[in-house]
């Protein structure tokens, strides 16, 4: 007699596995768009079932294979397919127009479809499936864990089917899986077949999966398709679109250039709107699409900051309030937020598989202490298996806080009612969460007060090689004290907190607002100077030439941006090592202070102004500014470490010149009201700069600036990726972009959130400013 337990469980496996799912297909997306980016093409859309990027080998990649990436930010899943050619010759795999759309299947699964014409016979090669981060790990290391291993389905010469089921149940008290699909299938209309060979004795291991297709001869007369479903019973998230998240054109409390930043915004005619729409939602904005299709508070903050004079109060409390809720009990704010399966493969990794599934944040960032902590999402983030630490988000949140609050027409009135919100990811109320990151940010600020020495700065957590935004094991040049969090985001962090304390709005942290600006001024006093560098004309000249020969440019290029160095060379140190000696590297950081800083002095400035001299001598390309330029440090192993090819070397990122662009215009800004082209609002310092009165000194701002965005409009088809490298052409002596993946692993995303910086700022040269001039 059969177990009356059975039903049950065939219902749970049904469930779990979404068998022999019945795909039903939505066709009216709120978003849909599609960007060119390095060697891909990548399509979007969003509707009320999903969210999806879907990205594409472009016909001109050079690659034999042809690869597909499916990212859902629902449970940060997806898909990653290589289709390979059965000849020797390259393969053609193109998406059908139209045909890619969000799809449902059986037990609550959601994701995309999309059909793809081949043009000749091919091979399933590796696939993963379920976690962008396995997807991740894959291209940037050609490693895959094996407990990410796909399941043969059933399969036919029409369809196929590749089954994920999540490493854990959803709930340690749970016994159902999470999952995800891939289905190929061959459409009515092709006349394409699928060859699935099982591998022996093991479902587990790939099939051998081969597409076959008409010949070219047929190819008229039969379509040669395929089509392609990945499908997940992850939630969906709910979007922002355009109209939630900016505000309305002729906004009644904006200035002119305001008006100007705000067109085609909120009602979605400009495109870049739409982009930003795609990576926010309500509960989080997520980084940039598709490797980072998630929550890093890092990147929320800072886009926040260059977007806010543009938001709705709703897209900025949003932002503000993701970061709040991944909060742990010392103050610390989470990098960045693992979900889904890969979060068991995490969790287990760190001794606790009784956790499951349930979100790993990732406190990893500068700090004197560490934090990793796991959150039961119930329940008070929990400390049983983590230390202490700081990070880059702890900083940021607090200037956002003020900016919001106390410059901005969005955020009047509003405090009290923010602040008494209760978190729905921890216990407790966003003040009483706030209090315990102010008291924590303020803790660690006081030894450098007390001391002001090196080993009293901010450095990386033990056994850590990141901690800034640059979070590659070279990036910050083997330092351990990066510039940007000792001598910017610190200071700012205090200043936020003396300014919110002095209108009243932090009450509830009991503390002497006139103290915490004492601490901040001996940071804006002394912590620059430790990053000094000065090198004299001879031996800046000297590694110049040495760089030029070891980098692969010309003479003539250093030749045509200036003759030889007649006078020292002087700039702030990348980063400290841990005995207190700079990294001798040139770099765009300037902007966090010019950005968050409350006090720039004329020195720094000078140093803001010489850095943005023309490539090598300085940092602006014709495609860009470069983050990064070892030319002058003493250790040449930099130029080989810090190159092209490198994820924060001599590359572009987007992001760091819509910093340096905000930046100077906010100083500039502080010496004349009447600047139409700032689109924020920064309240002035209440006596002007000393050097705004030294007309000459102003000038060779305005000239540094013109020169920033002379470079900037140089490679604005790349303005709202996330970084790109160059090739140079020893003949013209000039750069073009290049693919960072063409030199390294390491892909650019095509959307990435804080790029769209740019939305918030206006090119002083432009006709749009002219006009208003």
């Amino acid at each position: 007699m059969p177990s009356p337990r059975l039903p049950m469980l065939l219902t749970l496996l049904q469930i779990c596995c979404a068998a022999s799912a019945r795909i039903t297909v939505n066709s009216t997306p709120s978003l849909s768009f599609d960007v060119l980016s390095g060697g891909n093409n990548n399509y979007f859309l969003r509707d009320n079932l999903t969210s999806a990027q879907l990205l594409l080998s472009s016909p001109n990649n050079t690659n034999k294979a042809r690869r597909l990436v499916v990212a859902l930010p629902a449970g940060n899943s997806g898909a990653l397919v290589y289709f390979l050619p059965s000849t020797s010759n390259p393969l053609g795999v193109t998406l059908v127009d139209g045909s890619f759309k969000s799809a449902t299947a059986d037990y609550f699964n959601a994701g995309i479809q999309a059909d793809l014409a081949f043009d000749g016979n091919a091979t399933l090669g590796v696939a993963v499936i379920g976690a962008v981060r396995a997807m991740r790990d894959y291209v940037e290391g050609r490693t895959i864990h094996s407990v990410f291993n796909y399941t043969l389905g059933e399969y036919n010469d029409t369809s196929v089917r590749l089954h994920r089921q999540w490493i854990n149940t959803t709930s340690p008290t749970s016994s159902l899986y999470k999952g995800a699909d891939v289905y190929l299938t061959v459409p009515a209309e092709s006349s394409a077949r699928l060859v699935v060979t099982p591998a022996k004795n093991d479902t587990r291991n790939p099939p051998a999966v081969d597409i076959v297709v008409p010949s070219a001869a047929d190819a008229e007369a039969s379509a040669r398709t395929l089509r392609v479903t990945v499908v997940t019973n992850e939630t969906s998230l709910t979007g922002l679109d355009t109209q939630a998240l900016f505000l309305p054109e002729n906004e009644r409390d904006g200035t002119r250039a305001l008006e100007t930043a705000l067109q085609g915004l909120a009602d979605g005619t400009n495109v870049a709107a739409q982009q930003v729409s795609f990576l926010t939602y309500v509960d989080k904005f997520t980084a940039g699409g598709w490797r980072f299709l998630t929550y890093f508070g890092r990147d929320s903050l800072i886009a926040l900051r260059l977007l806010m004079p543009t938001l709705t109060s709703e897209a900025i409390e949003s932002a503000l309030g993701a970061v709040i809720e991944r909060a742990n009990s010392t103050g610390a704010f989470c990098h960045e937020e693992t979900i889904g399966d890969y979060a068991s493969l995490v969790n287990m990794g760190n001794g606790h598989p009784e956790l499951g599934n349930q979100p790993y944040y990732d406190y990893k960032a500068c700090s004197t202490f560490n934090v990793l902590f796991h959150v039961d999402l119930t329940s008070l983030l929990d400390d049983r298996h983590c230390v202490t630490l700081t990070q880059v988000s702890d900083l940021l949140l607090l200037p956002a806080l003020s900016h919001y609050f106390l410059e901005l027409p969005q955020g009047k009135k509003r405090t009290a009612r923010f602040f008494k919100k209760t978190a729905l990811l921890q216990n407790g109320t966003y003040a009483e969460i706030l209090n315990r990151t102010i008291h924590y940010n303020l803790q660690r600020a006081i030894p450098f007060s007390q001391s002001p020495k090196a080993s009293n700065l901010i450095g990386l957590r033990p056994g850590q090689s990141a901690g800034n935004w640059r979070d590659s094991n070279q990036g910050l040049g083997h330092g351990f004290y990066p510039f940007d969090v000792n001598t910017a985001l610190v200071p700012a962090s205090l200043r936020a907190t003396q300014h919110l304390l002095e209108a009243g709005v932090l009450d509830f942290a009991r503390l002497n607002a006139s103290e915490v600006a004492a601490v901040a001024s001996v940071w804006e006093a002394q912590a620059p100077a430790l990053f000094d560098v000065t090198v004299n004309s001879t031996n800046a000249e000297a590694r110049l030439k040495n760089f030029v020969s070891v980098a692969g440019l010309s003479t003539a290029l250093l030749n045509s941006t200036s003759n030889t160095t007649t006078a020292n060379v002087s700039f702030y140190a990348l980063s400290l090592k841990k005995d207190g000696t700079p990294v001798e590297v040139l770099n765009s950081d300037l902007s966090f202070n010019l950005v968050y800083g409350a006090n720039v002095s004329r020195v720094f400035l000078q140093h803001v102004v010489d850095a943005l001299q023309p490539y090598p001598r300085g940092l602006l390309t014709n495609i860009g500014m470069v983050v990064a330029n070892p030319a002058y440090d003493s250790d040449t192993s930099l130029i080989g470490v810090l190159n092209r090819a490198a994820y924060h070397g001599t590359v572009v990122w987007s992001f760091q010149q819509g910093l340096m662009a905000s930046g100077l215009a906010r100083q500039l800004g502080f010496c004349s009201q009447d600047n139409v082209t700032t689109v924020d609002t920064n309240t002035p310092p209440s006596q002007t700069p000393e050097w705004c009165s030294d007309t000459a000194f102003v000038q060779s701002l305005r000239d540094a600036q013109t020169r920033l965005w002379t470079s900037i409009r140089g490679a604005e088809d790349e303005i709202y990726s996330e970084v790109w490298s160059y090739s140079f052409d020893n003949a013209t002596n000039t750069f073009s972009v290049a693919d960072l993946a063409s030199f390294s692993g390491t892909e650019s995303d095509a959307i990435q959130l804080w790029s769209y910086g740019f939305l918030g700022l206006l090119d002083p040269s432009s006709d749009d400013c002219a006009d208003r001039g």
